[in-house]
């Protein structure tokens, strides 16, 4: 592996590990429904992530930068969409409800609902676009071809992503087996929903 390649690593490490809008809704995701849960939601959220990874490939970070208020409508809309989520969180936990059992993502709609909020949560991510659009070109070698470089790059920054997710999803897979009555679920569901509103509000700001 190169030596920038390295570098990348070693930046994007604590990037991944520290708290952000995927890894919460990955949890969320997967103490309402179970690991599979997480794990569509996982994988949505790095499906954004690849997206992030092609347009930064295909020299999208320089047309960006001609548009400015475009950084300002994705903040504000990512903002809208955290809150959104803990909001939702919210209205589950305070209403009366039966508990959810492990597992229940069965239908198309819910496996598609998982991996639409996976991927709406990371697309919708300012810092995630900052770190693809800015941040991860300075890694690319010069003398290497830019496309294969930045393609290389994202692939790790997703392989390391994804593993994160896919403990986190296992965890709350776990959380929603041992926590199935409804009063301890009540109040991971407020944590969470405190969790997105708070990560909503560190964004706006």
């Amino acid at each position: 592996m190169p030596h920038p390649a390295w570098g990348f690593i070693a930046v994007t490490a604590p990037l991944v590990l520290s708290p952000g809008p995927s890894t919460a809704v990955v949890l969320r995701n997967s103490m309402a429904g179970g690991a599979r849960a997480g794990l569509l939601t996982a994988v949505g959220a790095n499906s954004g992530s690849l997206c992030y990874g092609l347009l930064t490939a295909l020299g999208f970070a320089a047309t960006l930068q001609r548009w400015p208020s475009a950084w300002l409508v994705l903040r504000w809309t990512g903002v809208a969409y955290l809150s959104w989520l803990g909001l939702l969180s919210l209205h589950r936990a305070l209403r009366a409800h039966q508990p959810i059992a492990a597992g229940q993502v069965d239908s198309t709609r819910d496996w598609w609902s998982a991996v639409s909020t996976g991927f709406l949560t990371n697309i919708l991510n300012p810092s995630l676009a900052a770190f693809y659009l800015i941040v991860l070109p300075q890694f690319v070698p010069r003398d290497a071809p830019f496309v294969r470089g930045a393609l290389t790059l994202t692939a790790i920054h997703i392989v390391m992503a994804g593993s994160w997710h896919t403990a986190w999803a296992l965890a709350g897979g776990t959380l929603a087996r041992v926590l199935s009555r409804q009063r301890p679920r009540q109040i991971l569901d407020v944590l969470t929903a405190l969790a997105l509103l708070g990560l909503g509000l560190k964004v706006a700001l």
